[in-house]
């Protein structure tokens, strides 16, 4: 008869077993400088388990035990990392012997027991400790404050330097965030959290492709770390890189919670490769995911509609509008299930909002002038008529925005702006598609900058920014190098005093 050992057990003893082979064939030593090599590859798990082989037969070897303690940090073990200091001798213990204790209850979620920890420290170190205590308390004001004077105590700590550019990123604060970063990348570009929050303000700033490159570092710096892989696979997702965005969450080690931003992402998956059952399946089974999170909520109720389930999508909508009454996606979803289920009064109440003022987008005119002519309203030719002509408020407001975007190097919101602006216009206009094309190529996606850059050209062929960016991204994604030569040079010609133009034809001519 075959014996099935108990599935609790079974963790157990493959640790166990993993213990008895970490240490086979090498003496202490060795076994150390193992530990050490992969403690500075960020192989974690394998640092451990040669550290706690080594103090099994080595208990009083307080390097090990110090270097476990970092690692089970690192880990994210509080528990772990608090049992291993408790057990350095008094008389061994480094000097930030607090404040990894004080680290340990951060991630073990207790606050107070923290700051009483760090009580009377001094340094970055300590100031970092009661900051992020503080952000686990709420009280973000104290927080700033404990990081403020952690940068006056030492100005090149880049976890802190890191953690402070996202509560500035948290407040609204972009640049701020973005200074912060910089100097954190600046005293070690090998950082873990310099390059995740690297990440989260190049997403702010729209800069998908810098995000994209900050994951991607942190992934290969810290292989397997969950952050890194659901902030690649959110970007991916945004680039609609959809095969890579699956290749990314397979990369997911097996065993690893299933975060709320994890369970998100593969819902949005699944949302992108039409599998609106798996949508639903997925959220229904994490409906904390939904309650808490409102492009969860969002998510679900699209797969709800695409379901044929439109009064379950519109009961899933409900608190989204009730916490954030701002939130135009909710209100959108929520105007179109109104509608479909011939509610035009209320998909009218619900759109008031999107389409009170002068600068309201066509799309939501045109749900408007819908509903208007559903509820049988005396005004529906007229809404109508405003939906098929933007007014030219709304159009200056835009183009303003899709500028400030361009100007600030946020590519997604610039590329989604002037794709509204062509949508609501002919279509051809030359600044509006230069424009596109190079947003497009900034976000990774040249291809479609080239199919753009050429539109503008036909629209403008004799404007030398226009042939600039043709030509450039011709000869930048080798398209038709000698067709984008003969455009750069045309372009220079009719602007020799344009530098960037000067620069792009000197590369080409290099290529050739």
């Amino acid at each position: 008869m075959k014996r099935v050992l108990p599935s609790a057990l079974v963790p157990a003893l493959a640790l166990a077993l993993a213990l008895s082979l970490a240490g086979c064939g090498l003496d202490p030593a060795e076994q150390m400088e193992r530990a050490r090599a992969s403690y500075a590859a960020h192989d974690f798990t394998r640092a451990r388990l040669d550290l706690v082989s080594l103090l099994q037969e080595e208990p009083q070897n307080e390097a090990a035990r110090k270097l476990l303690v970092r690692t089970l940090l690192a880990m994210g073990d509080g528990e772990g990392a608090r049992q291993a200091l408790e057990r350095i001798a008094p008389g061994q213990r480094s000097a930030d012997h607090a404040v990894l204790l004080g680290e340990a209850a951060l991630l073990r979620e207790r606050p107070d027991e923290a700051l009483g920890l760090v009580d009377g420290a001094r340094g970055s170190g300590a100031q970092w400790v009661r900051g992020m205590a503080h952000l686990l308390e709420g009280d973000p004001a104290k927080a700033r404050s404990a990081f403020a004077r952690g940068l006056e105590e030492g100005p090149e700590d880049a976890r802190l330097l890191a953690d402070f550019a996202r509560l500035e990123l948290k407040e609204g604060h972009v640049p701020e965030a973005r200074g912060l970063v910089d100097r954190a990348l600046k005293v070690d570009p090998a950082s873990r959290e310099a390059l995740l929050a690297d990440g989260q303000v190049a997403t702010a700033q729209g800069d998908l492709l810098r995000a994209l490159e900050a994951y991607s570092a942190a992934l290969e710096a810290y292989p397997g770390n969950l952050a890194a892989l659901t902030g690649k696979a959110a970007i991916l997702g945004d680039l609609g890189r959809t095969e890579d965005m699956q290749a990314v969450l397979d990369a997911v080690p097996e065993g690893t919670g299933a975060s709320p931003e994890l369970v998100y992402l593969r819902a949005r998956l699944a949302g992108a490769q039409g599998d609106w059952a798996k949508v639903r399946g997925i959220l229904q089974s994490r409906s904390e995911v939904v309650r808490t999170r409102d492009e969860a909520a969002i998510l679900y109720a699209r797969a709800l509609v695409e379901l044929d389930q439109d009064e379950q999508a519109r009961a899933a909508l409900q608190p989204v509008l009730t916490r954030t009454p701002s939130n135009v996606a909710a209100r959108r979803e929520l105007a179109r299930i109104q509608i479909a289920q011939k509610d035009f009064a209320g998909a009218l109440a619900t759109l008031e909002p999107l389409v009170a003022k002068s600068t309201a987008s066509a799309s939501d005119r045109r749900l408007y002038a819908e509903a208007a002519k559903g509820a049988g309203r005396g005004d529906a030719a007229q809404a109508a008529q405003r939906a098929r002509a933007p007014s030219p408020q709304a159009l200056a407001a835009q183009l303003a925005e899709a500028d400030t975007a361009m100007k600030a190097g946020n590519w997604a919101n610039a590329s989604a702006l002037y794709k509204s602006l062509l949508a609501v216009t002919d279509g051809t206009n030359p600044l509006f598609l230069n424009n596109l094309a190079l947003a497009e190529s900034r976000l990774g996606r040249r291809q479609e900058g080239v199919a753009f850059a050429l539109r503008a050209l036909e629209s403008a062929p004799e404007n030398a920014s226009v042939m600039d960016t043709a030509g450039w991204l011709l000869v930048e994604t080798e398209s038709d190098h000698a067709r984008g030569l003969r455009l750069l040079e045309a372009a220079a010609k009719k602007a020799p005093d344009n530098a960037t133009i000067a620069g792009h034809l000197a590369s080409a001519r290099k290529g050739t």
